[in-house]
């Protein structure tokens, strides 16, 4: 787990600058390698071979270096009988077997990048590890790019930043700066070498319960690699929980929990005691305050580098610089997989439900139109449109064009949309929910504090398995995790309510009267609708909280980076 950077051309101080903006990555190691054409550079956080530090790589003329984790290297070392001892090297010699093909043989998680008469770069499948670029760079963070070109706002991403809490790959905020998509590679045009697929088999629940247990040990055991203590993030729900149960298994795991003062709707950290004493393991907890929240907001944008607005950044930033391990493990995906969110059975009732008089109702939606989500919803099912958009669709394109008027673009969405019923909700969060934001925070708010965070739901073998199961197999509300947590874990543990991982911005931001920036800053600015920012705010938490705090960060990173 690491910092890469690499320039076309003779720059190397450009490339030592950016590892120093990247120190946080990985502070163990920093060293810069060059040919006749291009220079590349890498700050290391060493988890396996912990003495051996040989990157960036060069062989011959050409160069390789790598940010991640393989997680299947030594058994690529003994199926193609390679000359290595380390990861860049079992990248390398792959390379010069299957050229650009090689990344289909690696099992981890991984950007790469490799001169070869011509600049290559490589993302993971689930875009666990970022990769930005720029037409004659690369960079793990945003940040160091940025410093290389005339800061612009890119409109089309802000458009699906308001959409979906991020811009979407290959967009970022910034004019000319571009994001590898999640199981793609780039040689001067982005091509994709994996894509998940919908391939059903016939198979029962008893079967497809105990293979999913299988496949879940095998990834929580695969993701225990490592030379250094592993500890694992507890919420005290079912997802943390079960990892932890199953980990504990095969090695000492401590965990960390997060918890507010003065807000016990947000607080798990009860239900995460809970389970530590059930499980035997040591669970350590920590309290985010309002003026910490405040005090740090701006390191955290900075860690940020784009804005991406889920409030749970702020709490991950916390939690991880108090943890003292550079490996934990964490619960993303399970959710996503098998459709753990309420407003997915939301969603699933619309499939087969049946309306007489679905063209008289849609004109009468349309004659009485209401600038909240219910009503889009219900629109778009009476037009015949696509309902399900995204499970963190926060502004519909409506609220897009009346909130930026003439600089609105039209997201789009239906690239994420397979025409696979339910399996839809779990392939489009795969790319946009977990890929452009969750996976983010759990990369940038952890390596602030240099942490690897692993997601053992999130394994390619375990997610193509899910995607085989028949719908009524899969089901919905986790019944497959939970059948298998009640084998570890007490059932107020199984059933509790979910939460989330959340805080208590909106409380905190209005009890400090720090709403009014957002105008403040938008008269400097004049990116967005005046008016309709007050109704945002006076209506409040009623109906646009997650849309007041997507404004109040984009207005306070803007703020940062052009005022």
């Amino acid at each position: 787990m690491c910092a890469i950077f690499g320039i076309i051309g003779q720059n190397e101080e450009i490339v030592k600058k950016a590892l120093n903006l990247m120190i946080h990555r990985g502070r163990e190691y920093k060293g810069t390698i060059k040919n006749n054409k291009a220079v590349f550079g890498f700050n290391r956080l060493a988890i396996e071979n912990i003495d051996k530090n040989i990157q960036p790589l060069k062989i011959n003329d050409k160069l390789f270096v790598f940010n991640g984790e393989i997680y299947n290297y030594k058994e690529l070392i003994k199926e193609f009988n390679l000359k290595a001892d380390t990861e860049i090297e079992v990248i390398a010699a792959l390379w010069e077997r299957f050229g650009v093909d090689f990344v289909k043989k690696l099992d981890g998680i991984f950007a790469i990048a490799v001169f070869d008469k011509k600049l290559y770069l490589f993302r993971d499948e689930f875009g666990k590890k970022p990769l930005f670029f720029t037409n004659n760079a690369f960079s793990s963070d945003i940040n160091p790019l940025a410093k290389l070109i005339k800061k612009e706002i890119n409109f089309e991403a802000l458009s699906e930043y308001l959409a979906y809490n991020s811009s979407l790959a290959p967009n970022t905020i910034y004019k000319g700066i571009y994001k590898l998509p999640a199981g793609c590679y780039y040689d001067g045009k982005i091509k994709r070498w994996f894509d998940f697929s919908r391939k059903e088999k016939n198979i029962s629940k008893e079967k497809a319960l105990k293979r999913t247990q299988e496949l879940l040990t095998t990834s929580i055991k695969k993701r225990l690699q490592a030379d250094v203590e592993v500890g694992s993030l507890l919420s005290g729900g079912v997802d943390s929980s079960l990892i932890v149960a199953i980990a504990s298994k095969f090695k000492k795991i401590d965990t960390f929990s997060i918890g507010y003062e003065g807000f016990d709707n947000y607080d798990e950290r009860k239900y995460a005691k809970i389970v530590a004493k059930h499980l035997g393991v040591r669970n350590f907890d920590f309290v985010l305050r309002k003026k910490e929240f405040f005090d740090e907001f701006e390191v955290v944008l900075d860690r940020m580098g784009e804005p991406i607005s889920d409030s749970s950044f702020f709490a991950a930033f916390a939690l991880s610089k108090n943890i003292p391990f550079k490996v934990v493990l964490s619960g993303e995906g399970s959710d996503e997989l098998f459709l753990g969110y309420r407003r997915y059975e939301e969603f699933l009732g619309f499939f087969d439900a049946f309306l007489p008089n679905k063209k008289w109702l849609k004109k009468y939606l349309e004659r009485h139109p209401e600038d909240i989500k219910e009503w889009e919803v219900f629109r778009r099912f009476f037009a015949d449109e696509e309902v399900f958009r995204g499970i963190n669709e926060t502004f519909f394109q409506r609220q897009i064009n009346k909130v930026l008027k003439k600089n609105a673009f039209k997201v789009d969405y239906k690239r994420f949309l397979k025409g696979w019923r339910s399996f839809d909700f779990t392939y489009f969060d795969l790319k946009v929910w977990l890929g452009e934001v969750l996976l983010m925070k759990l990369d940038k708010m952890f390596m602030a504090h240099t942490i690897e965070a692993r997601s053992p739901f999130l394994d390619r073998n375990l997610v193509e398995f899910v995607f085989s199961l028949p719908e009524e197999v899969r089901g919905y509300k986790k019944w497959i995790i939970k059948k298998i947590a009640l084998k570890y874990l007490p059932q107020e543990i199984v059933y509790r309510r979910k939460k989330g991982f959340a805080l208590p911005f909106y409380e905190w931001l209005k009890g400090e009267n720090e709403l009014k920036r957002i105008i403040d800053i938008n008269r400097k600015s004049k990116i967005f609708n005046e008016e309709y920012l007050k109704e945002i705010i006076k209506t409040g938490h009623k109906r646009y909280k997650q849309h007041i705090w997507a404004l109040y960060l984009f207005s306070r990173w803007y703020e940062k980076e052009f005022l």
